[in-house]
């Protein structure tokens, strides 16, 4: 059954006959008599009673007219909604925790009150995992660190940030991977997470290994390095809300190891208004 020949069946229902059906919908009245018959054939019943030069609908016509009507008007509601470029709907941004605790604050205010309409949800997860979301459908978009090249993303640069390491105040000045303790815990984030990965990578450059301590959250990071119980990394930013920041010593990593690039990714097949609005309030500030 085509939306074409329920328009059809509606005119000449509406109109009364095949004539004037024909000519509202400019065409000839041979093609609206095939598109009747090619439903009726479909459908197993007659749609009109044909009594001399006249029509009249029948019980099964009444029935299709009036579930024409409701198609109809849900194609169309359909067009409009795929045409309507102001965001509306449910968005789904992921974020590593360090972005969620120190840049998401002013963009999701300007988002909410630009588009209140939008569902806007909001996760964390560390960047692989985010990835994964992404490019699986399961979020629309996320905030990620230095993600590599690929050719379904979208990647757009938005902040830069300076990783540091931190540690107990009595901790010796840490400046290369043979400064920490032969014995040295690590406390750090998932396995997914790039920062972590980023750590790793700078002490493997020495061969040095050292036993990892998940932690779940940056404050617990810090307040476990405070007490002495190992040395994590982290953006530094997040040092400037944390209120035990003299509890904690910082070390500078050499610059190939502290600068690091968050980007906001998405499908480039999966772009919808409410992400383009969304990342348009992520770069304005």
């Amino acid at each position: 059954m085509e939306l074409s020949d329920l328009r059809v069946f509606q005119q000449v229902a509406e109109s009364g006959g095949i004539t004037r059906a024909a000519e509202k919908l400019n065409r000839v009245p041979s093609n609206v008599t095939a598109r009747i018959q090619k439903l009726e054939e479909e459908l197993g019943k007659p749609l009109f009673l044909r009594e001399k030069n006249r029509l009249r609908i029948s019980v099964a016509g009444e029935q299709l007219l009036g579930y024409s009507h409701k198609i109809l008007d849900l194609a169309q509601q359909a067009v409009d909604e795929l045409q309507q470029s102001h965001p509306k709907g449910v968005l789904n941004v992921g974020s590593m925790e360090a972005v969620a605790a120190t840049r998401l604050v002013d963009p999701l205010m300007r988002f909410h009150q630009a588009y209140a309409d939008v569902e806007l949800n909001v996760t964390t997860g560390p960047t692989g995992v985010l990835i994964e979301k992404v490019l699986d459908g399961e979020i629309d978009m996320a905030f990620v660190a230095d993600p590599s090249p690929d050719p379904r993303l979208a990647i757009k640069p938005v902040y830069k940030e300076s990783l540091v390491l931190v540690s107990d105040l009595h901790h010796k000045p840490i400046k290369k991977p043979a400064d920490l303790d032969s014995e040295a815990t690590l406390l750090g984030f998932n396995h997914r997470c790039a920062y972590r990965t980023r750590l790793t990578d700078w002490l493997n450059q020495d061969g040095t290994v050292a036993k990892v301590v998940e932690i779940s959250s940056y404050h617990a990071l810090l307040s476990c390095a405070a007490a002495g119980m190992g040395v994590g990394i982290l953006p530094e930013a997040l040092l400037d809300d944390y209120p035990f920041r003299d509890n904690v010593q910082v070390h500078s990593l050499p610059m190939k190891w502290r600068k690091t690039q968050t980007a906001i990714i998405w499908r480039h097949d999966s772009l919808k208004a409410s992400m383009e609005a969304f990342v348009e309030c992520a770069t304005s500030g």
